[in-house]
């Protein structure tokens, strides 16, 4: 397949290139600089790259529209993200042809606090402030698609770990600022999870199973009857609940750190804004619709066992 990737230079779209790559795909990249290091890495692994700037969805959208599927994983990160990333997608979608797979990136803050219930796809949203827009933005996507007859997945990752990356290299890294691992909230909470390799291998399932217009392989109660990939919202979740003092713990043994202190909220929310209250979240959330219908089975380590392992934590974060 021809494919375009947005945040392709980033933690999770690195994996996702290198999986497409490894799958033989063509793969072509959104990047704002073609010669930063991160381009780089993905130039050598045999990715395409196309300069221009999620801000500015007419430096890209045309190109994205001539691949056979994109996959959307970018965010400026910022006080525009929502705009933004409304813009790209609908600039996107209106040049994609019909039949062609949309992957659109969201995430499992969008369920906020589950109160120890599971989260499923059905679930109702109540999102945390840092992603209150996305769930509106997911059911636009799926409007837009089906109006155009393009085949749309919606992924909602679990906090991805992996390499020492995203959040959890993070914390890792707050350990020179401190000298402790800090946990915000009450250190009760939990967090769903998965491998950024096991997420790139979902995109990459979801992106062929929804060109090829493929049906799950076993029916699952879970999707309510409908078991097409098209359409469909995805729990990307390999380990439903892992306890975050016990994240803690084991960041704070793979550092060295001197302990693991408790973050208040409202103190966390100095420093870090409505971040923290993403952190604070308490969550318990099924992948199992993801793994039936996408016939996606996770690979890597678990959460506790990688973090553990990641000694190079020390010379990442030089601590």
């Amino acid at each position: 397949m021809e494919l375009f990737i947005t945040g392709g230079t980033g933690y999770i779209g690195q994996a996702v290139a290198r999986k497409a790559i490894g799958r033989g795909h063509q793969v072509t990249a959104l990047v704002r600089e073609d010669t930063s290091a991160a381009a780089m890495v993905l130039a050598r692994l045999g990715v395409k790259l196309h300069v221009g700037d999620l801000r500015e969805p007419q430096s890209f959208a045309a190109t994205a529209g001539a691949a056979d599927g994109v996959m959307h994983m970018a965010s400026t990160n910022d006080a525009s993200a929502a705009a933004a990333d409304e813009a790209a997608t609908v600039a996107m979608l209106a040049h994609l042809r019909p039949g062609a797979a949309f992957v659109y990136t969201s995430g499992t803050w969008v369920y906020g606090n589950t109160q120890g219930e599971p989260a499923t796809e059905v679930t109702a949203p109540g999102p945390t402030a840092l992603v209150a827009w996305r769930p509106a933005v997911e059911q636009r996507v799926l409007a837009l698609a089906a109006g155009r007859s393009i085949a749309a997945v919606i992924l909602r990752p679990a906090m991805v770990h992996g390499y020492g990356g995203g959040v959890f290299g993070m914390l890792a890294g707050m350990v020179r600022q401190t000298g402790s691992v800090s946990i915000v909230g009450d250190g009760r909470n939990h967090w769903p999870a998965v491998h950024v390799d096991d997420l790139a291998t979902a995109y990459l399932r979801a992106v062929e199973r929804a060109s090829r217009g493929d049906s799950t392989e076993e029916s699952n109660g879970d999707s309510g009857g409908d078991d097409r990939v098209a359409g469909q919202i995805f729990n990307v979740v390999a380990e439903d609940a892992v306890a975050v003092a016990d994240i803690g713990e084991a960041i704070r043994a793979s550092v060295g750190a001197d302990r693991v202190e408790i973050w208040p909220l409202d103190e966390a929310r100095k420093s870090l804004g409505p971040f923290a209250d993403a952190l604070a979240l308490d969550q318990t959330v099924s992948g199992r619709k993801c793994r039936q219908v996408l016939a996606w089975e996770p690979q890597g380590p678990g959460l506790i066992a990688d973090l553990s392992g990641q000694k190079h934590f020390q010379q990442r974060n030089g601590v």
